[in-house]
């Protein structure tokens, strides 16, 4: 999905979508452990590309938006509207990279390239969440 010219970021985004729902067939511990892994694999593998490549971010790199759109799908029920609204918040935290987004962003090897992502999730999070208590708050079920 990385190889795709035009978009990559959110075309690799996408990847978590089937990864997400695998996910669904483990227990939540193992969901961590999977999250985890793609993690350092993540910092293993975009560090070694970005320095093999000599590109500080390179843009084919996607396991960072498997990995930061992942925790939002571990966190909530891997149902349409969820899988949506995470891949749209998710997508926009990214491109927009709000602090800490940015610092992480900044960093220029593995850690940074997958950091950046994993705080775009979290904001994903926080931001759903918040969607989530205001809908409950006027007693509106999704």
């Amino acid at each position: 999905m990385g190889k795709i010219p035009f978009m990559p970021g959110t075309f690799g985004s996408l990847v978590a979508i089937p990864v997400g729902f695998l996910c669904t067939f483990l227990p939540v511990y193992a969901q961590w452990i999977v999250l985890a892994f793609i993690f350092f694999l993540g910092v293993y593998v975009s560090g070694r590309y970005s320095l093999i490549s000599g590109i500080e971010d390179p843009g084919c790199v996607v396991i960072d938006e498997v990995a930061g759109l992942l925790l939002f799908y571990i966190i909530f029920p891997f149902k349409p509207v969820y899988i949506l609204a995470g891949f749209i918040l998710f997508r926009f935290f990214d491109i927009l990279k709000p602090f800490p987004v940015s610092f992480f962003d900044r960093i220029k090897n593995g850690w940074g390239i997958m950091l950046d992502d994993i705080a775009a999730g979290l904001y994903a999070v926080a931001v759903w969440f918040i969607v989530l208590k205001i809908l409950e708050y006027y007693n509106i079920a999704l």
